[in-house]
């Protein structure tokens, strides 16, 4: 069976390999979300994202997902470092003062109102959102939004992040917190969706894993207030991270084949909630150029030449 970039490359090429459901699946992680827009960035450079099939992220990566399935997403990436550096979106004084230090609305509202990504979903290609269901303590994936306020609030639930973003969302009649306490790299959402090949990207270099600190044994005994399974989910995600990630670096997790992108050892990677412009920057650049190099690689030389010619 042929892996994720073959896809992408016959169907650049003038082939639709028919029998293949093509994802873009997206990591969370907050201001980490530069690296993975940055990649899907060079993606759109040459036509990628309209060859794919569905557009799946958890968190900060479901907003890119929408963006980069409406062809939006390397101004997004400009994003981070232009307007979402700015305090108003996140300042971890705000918790000395009993409100959340990260605004997910904020975000995802300013993220719709700049870049109109409701207007950008495409009939053709599926858009999958990832939340946390606070009462079952499992990962569930919004693909059906019926309105630009439908939109926003699927974005705002997968992405706050649990205390620090707030407290949980209603949405859909049920209570969410951020994709990412259960489903970070959400591929087995995207097979959910249909997918049977996925390009992943990844915002942490391979071999790296969430840490959990302190401010993570707080998170653990505030999710368990909603659902034991939730916080002992919480719990094991830098094993349950490392194992998925390795899966998908062999080339196959949840029933899908994968082929991943991923920073460098040596690239700058932010914090959640970094907000230095220069290092979100230099995150940025690193980003696209890694990127580019592992294509070239795979065999998209061509694809990006001609571009960079046009």
């Amino acid at each position: 069976m042929v892996n994720p970039f073959e896809v992408l490359r016959a169907r650049l090429g003038g082939d639709p390999v028919a029998d293949a459901r093509l994802a873009l699946v997206i990591e969370g992680g907050g201001m980490r979300g530069v690296i993975s827009s940055a990649m899907a960035g060079v993606l759109e450079s040459f036509g990628a994202h309209q060859h794919i099939d569905l557009f799946v992220g958890t968190s900060a990566g479901a907003t890119n997902a929408v963006a980069a399935a409406g062809g939006k997403v390397d101004a997004m990436s400009r994003a981070y470092v232009e307007e979402f550096s700015d305090r108003k979106y996140a300042d971890s004084r705000r918790l000395l003062r009993g409100r959340p230090a990260v605004d997910a609305r904020l975000i995802t509202s300013t993220s719709e109102s700049m870049l109109s990504l409701y207007d950008g979903l495409r009939a053709d290609a599926t858009v999958g959102v990832v939340a946390t269901d606070v009462e079952t303590g499992e990962a569930e994936v919004f693909s059906d939004f019926g309105s630009r306020d439908d939109l926003v609030s699927a974005l705002t639930a997968s992405g706050s992040l649990p205390i620090v973003g707030g407290p949980v969302v209603a949405y859909a009649g049920r209570r969410w917190t951020d994709g990412g306490v259960v489903d970070s790299v959400p591929v087995a959402a995207a097979a959910t969706l249909g997918a049977t090949h996925a390009i992943v990207l990844a915002t942490r270099p391979a071999g790296s894993a969430p840490a959990y600190g302190s401010m993570d044994r707080m998170v653990e005994t505030y999710l368990r207030r909603y659902c034991g399974n939730l916080a002992d989910a919480y719990r094991r995600r830098p094993e349950r991270y490392l194992a998925q990630r390795q899966a998908m670096e062999a080339g196959s997790f949840a029933g899908v084949r994968t082929s991943v992108l991923a920073p460098s050892a040596t690239d700058t990677v932010p914090g959640r909630t970094n907000r230095d412009r220069r290092l979100l920057a230099s995150a940025r650049s690193d980003a696209r150029a890694t990127a580019e190099a592992l294509l070239r690689t795979a065999g998209f030389a061509p694809f990006i030449d001609e571009t960079a010619v046009a």
